[in-house]
């Protein structure tokens, strides 16, 4: 095959760059020590909402920021960003953990306004989450062809997606028994949050020096394209040249194609759109509504789902949050409910964008594609909204007791990793692709939006709840604590749902193929 070499240090480059961006998604790993921290600093449902939200919002602010900076400094400066952000926000959380617990053992109460400093800490930890995830989607996405845009992506989304497997699987070696008889808990905060730490920031450190941009010639403009890889297009494609064009003493030392290479190859590397020229189009609003009113729903349940099952626990359990057999197994339903949102995130996530890509293609080299498969990816987005709605109805109208959850559980992940895989396949197919990481950056502004009105909403209605149950502090127990929160997600599925119909039909009006 022509290139051999060179497909083989992309492919060899592509693993590496994905190998080293395993562990990376700590904001879902929320529930597993959320519950444990709230109890030892006297933190109220809202306010630990709140914590949670801060990490979704640090992702999703400063994504843009970090898209950016990958597109015109390069990925492996953005993991190495990646690894400090995260060495200081997970060391600062194991440390307030550390300090709360002190004071409550000597019988001192803990700083009212303790949770504005974790909220903090956990805002760091969601920054160094998008640089690690831009360092990995922008490196990966511009090293590919046009043919395989949704599985390049899928890649690193699936590794994203495969890290709360593995960070919540490791919680186990962190849960001492002594512990959890003495003060009701069944995890050790600090221990395990301190190992987070170094390990994200080792890791990401580590591919702050081993990852390299290497852009595919599909992606990028003839003027990179020479100064990358100078060669003809056509007939020298397999290394070989004509007897007529081999050197000799009497050829001249400088050819016109050579000449012509150099003096493109000193030519600046400009983008081709401008931000506001982006940001100007109807698209980009319509998409990032679909994003808002779907992601939305899904980043509140994966950052609640611990209080929704304590929520569906017996009254009896959730009562006694001390005994350390209801806590005990409140955290272990948790985590394996994290490890079924990471599992079905991962599989499904390489499933639709392989998919995605095999649609898309045209049925034989010299056809276009045809009715449904020109927008296949955005059909898909529109069939993970539904998903998401028919989801939530059920969790408001059916479900009445912890094995509900797993029907929830997976529908969810499905309809947020097809949401999460598709739409940056659909920016890169419909924006210049040298902006990929600045565009899709800024449309995840969007989804932190989303988070930040769900994620809330959920504890102050579980406030609300509360005190219409008459139950002040401790657990909040019933339907009327999580039915509100599924109805509104519905409604906003179902949202997300008409816009991507909207979408499609300006999309075809304008013939847009994606």
């Amino acid at each position: 095959m022509p290139h051999t070499p060179k497909r083989a240090t992309r492919t060899s480059a592509s693993l590496e760059r994905t190998s080293h961006h395993r562990p990376h998604l700590p904001p879902f790993i929320f529930p597993i020590w959320a519950p444990e921290v709230a109890r030892v600093t006297k933190t109220s449902s809202s306010h630990l909402q709140l914590v949670a939200t801060a990490a979704i919002l640090g992702e999703y602010v400063s994504a843009a920021l970090f898209g950016a900076i990958a597109d015109r400094r390069g990925p492996g400066a953005v993991s190495t960003t990646a690894g400090l952000l995260f060495g200081v926000g997970l060391g600062s959380l194991a440390w307030r953990y550390q300090v709360c617990a002190a004071s409550l053992a000597s019988g001192e109460t803990p700083w009212v306004h303790e949770w504005v400093l974790l909220a903090a800490a956990w805002f760091v930890v969601g920054c160094g989450t998008a640089a690690s995830y831009f360092s990995a989607m922008c490196s990966l996405s511009k090293s590919a062809p046009a043919s395989h845009a949704g599985l390049a992506i899928a890649l690193p989304c699936a590794v994203f997606g495969l890290s709360p497997l593995f960070l919540s699987g490791v919680a186990s070696l962190f849960t001492t028994a002594a512990k959890a008889v003495d003060q009701g808990a069944a995890l050790d905060v600090r221990a395990y949050l301190g190992f987070l730490g170094a390990l994200l920031m080792a890791v990401n450190l580590a591919g702050g020096f081993l990852i390299r941009d290497l852009p595919w010639q599909e992606n990028i403009d003839r003027v990179i394209v020479a100064a990358i890889e100078p060669f003809p297009d056509e007939e020298n494609l397999s290394g070989y040249v004509s007897p007529g064009e081999q050197v000799s003493e009497r050829s001249p030392l400088l050819r016109r194609t050579d000449a012509a290479a150099a003096t493109t190859a000193v030519k600046p590397i400009t983008t081709g759109d401008s931000f506001g020229a982006f940001i100007s189009t109807t698209s980009f609003w319509l998409l990032g509504a679909v994003v808002f009113f779907s992601t939305g729903p899904a980043e509140m349940y994966m950052a609640s789902v611990a209080q929704i099952i304590e929520s569906l626990a017996p009254t009896s359990h959730a009562q006694l949050p001390s005994k350390r057999m209801s806590q005990h197994g409140t955290l272990t339903l948790s985590k394996h409910h994290v490890a079924l949102l990471s599992i079905s995130n991962t599989i499904w996530r390489l499933v639709i964008g392989a998919a995605s890509d095999y649609l898309a293609r045209p049925a034989s080299p010299g056809r276009k594609r045809s009715g449904w498969r020109k927008h296949v990816r955005l059909v898909f987005v529109g069939g993970a909204c539904v998903l998401l709605a028919l989801a939530c109805i059920w969790a408001c109208t059916g479900m009445s007791s912890p094995s509900g959850l797993w029907v929830v559980t997976p529908a969810i992940a499905i309809a947020y990793g097809t949401i999460f895989t598709l739409v940056p396949a659909l920016v890169r197919a419909r924006w210049n692709v040298l902006d990929f990481g600045r565009n899709w950056g800024t449309l995840t502004w969007f989804s932190a939006a989303g988070a930040m009105l769900y994620t809330p909403l959920y504890g102050i209605l579980l406030d609300l709840a509360q005190r219409k149950m008459g139950q002040d502090g401790g657990v909040c127990v019933g339907p009327r604590c999580y039915k509100p929160i599924f109805a509104i997600a519905a409604a906003s599925a179902a949202v997300a749902g008409v816009l991507v119909i909207v979408l499609g039909r300006r999309w075809s009006q304008r013939a847009i193929v994606a």
